[in-house]
């Protein structure tokens, strides 16, 4: 439903919030901020989209692990209250996309699963969601250097099939 472009991707964006909050239900308000910029991109592949979390906590009360990252919207729910400034995730989308210099074909902005020959943008807003919500490592992946010295607490369900190891159990 929509009558504009954004109020499109604004009820797509709203129905994969729905979707999150299902099953990871939080007491306190994540905030996102997303917008539509020119990501990287040609004719046969592109950027669909990018996120993370806007910043991290670490050793607040009550936090499952000590000595780790844990991403703004995590932290704040684990403690039950907002505890970060402004938003918690940041997402870009590509905006070229539909574009004769971007896959050339558009968006879907249903929610129906019928995209046809388009990109549905449901499934990527539901992954960028995921990145945000902090199912994603800041620990360097060709360095093997923690974030400001500590891992994440993702690192803590990495495994390492070659050491044996999880990474936060690793050095770099």
């Amino acid at each position: 439903p929509g009558v504009t472009v954004g109020q499109q991707r604004l009820h797509v964006f709203q129905h994969a919030a729905n979707l999150w909050a299902a099953i990871l239900p939080s007491a306190v308000t994540i905030r996102i901020a997303a917008q539509f910029n020119p990501l990287t991109c040609n004719a046969t592949s592109g950027v669909l989209g990018s996120a993370g979390p806007t910043g991290y906590q670490r050793d607040f009360p009550g936090a499952p692990l000590a000595g780790h990252w844990y991403p703004y919207a995590l932290a704040s729910k684990l403690q039950g209250i907002d505890t970060s400034p402004g938003d918690d995730i940041s997402i870009q989308f590509n905006s070229s996309v539909g574009q004769a210099t971007c896959l050339t074909v558009g968006w879907y902005y249903g929610t129906d699963g019928n995209e046809g020959a388009q990109i549905e943008l449901l499934p990527v807003v539901l992954h960028e969601m995921g990145h945000g919500l902090g199912f994603l490592t800041p620990t360097n992946k060709v360095s093997g250097a923690y974030f400001n010295s500590f891992p994440s607490v993702y690192d803590h369900f990495l495994y390492d099939n070659a050491s044996g190891l999880h990474w936060d159990e690793m050095s770099a």
